[in-house]
């Protein structure tokens, strides 16, 4: 009862490059565009869609900032040469302070990384633009139940193939595509400042949060079912805080209903015409 069930990784894998496929093809766009970042979860799906459509058919871009790490860069290209993709780099340095300097954002982390996430996705959608291409978004199942994204930022690809997807599973999909151990085992990070990571800002990490989130969202067991079936009560009252906190990040745009067929909200319109 306390573990997340098991998946078959050659069957997602398989259905998630279809999936990408698919999506490319009813668009009648090029190719997709991705920011690598040098975390797993982008280098997942990069390996995904080069699995799929092959490396010429994905633009890889690397964004660093004014507060990302060497290291996010140097795991970006070792990504990038592993997958055979080229990368280019795109310095959003200078053009983050900048913004930030304009907006007053002063000191403030958070808001200072929303920025940053919102400037990545203008960069992304700049260069989807130029090139025929959808944004490929990297945000797993995981981060979305809990609200560890940012509203138009890093949630406002045009396509999110991990989406459905638990970062328990994305570590080991990510093992099973092969992708360099140095990218697999480092600390979840949205690399916001010097040695931030998801879980210390958290106060958990994803492995201890995927199995209360599964139960809870898909079982349909409340705080007290939980603990009795043996999680931590701090652990319970912290991941579920985040979730219910968070809830409206699922739908970013919300359509005020006055018809019977509003979108995304009475019925889903056909999409994928052959």
């Amino acid at each position: 009862m306390r573990e997340l069930p098991a998946i078959n990784l050659t069957l997602v894998s398989e259905a998630l490059q279809g999936f990408l496929s698919e999506e490319l093809r009813a668009s009648g766009q090029k190719r997709y565009v991705l920011g690598l970042s040098g975390g797993l979860d982008s280098a997942l799906a990069a390996a995904l869609a080069v699995r799929a459509l092959g490396p010429e058919r994905l633009e890889a871009v690397a964004l660093p900032g004014p507060t990302s790490s060497a290291a996010s860069l140097e795991h970006a290209r070792l990504v990038a040469e592993k997958l055979q993709v080229r990368l280019e780099v795109v310095d959003l340095a200078e053009t983050g302070r900048l913004a930030a300097a304009t907006l007053g954002i002063g000191e403030d982390r958070l808001r200072f990384g929303n920025l940053m996430a919102r400037l990545r996705m203008v960069a992304l959608f700049d260069r989807a633009r130029r090139s025929g291409a959808l944004v490929l978004g990297a945000s797993n199942k995981s981060e979305i139940l809990l609200g560890y994204s940012t509203l138009f930022g890093d949630s406002a690809a045009s396509v999110q193939v991990l989406g459905d997807v638990w970062k328990t599973h994305v570590f080991q999909l990510g093992l099973a595509l092969g992708l360099p151990r140095e990218v697999v085992d480092k600390p979840p990070t949205a690399d916001l400042w010097p040695g931030q990571t998801d879980a210390g800002e958290m106060g958990f990490d994803y492995l201890e949060a995927d199995p209360v989130l599964y139960w809870h969202h898909e079982g349909g067991m409340n705080d007290e079912a939980l603990v009795a079936a043996g999680f931590a009560e701090p652990l319970v009252t912290a991941v579920l805080r985040a979730y219910r906190r968070n809830r409206f990040k699922w739908r970013p745009t919300v359509i005020a209903r006055v018809s019977s067929s509003c979108i995304n909200v009475d019925r889903f319109l056909p999409r994928n015409p052959r």
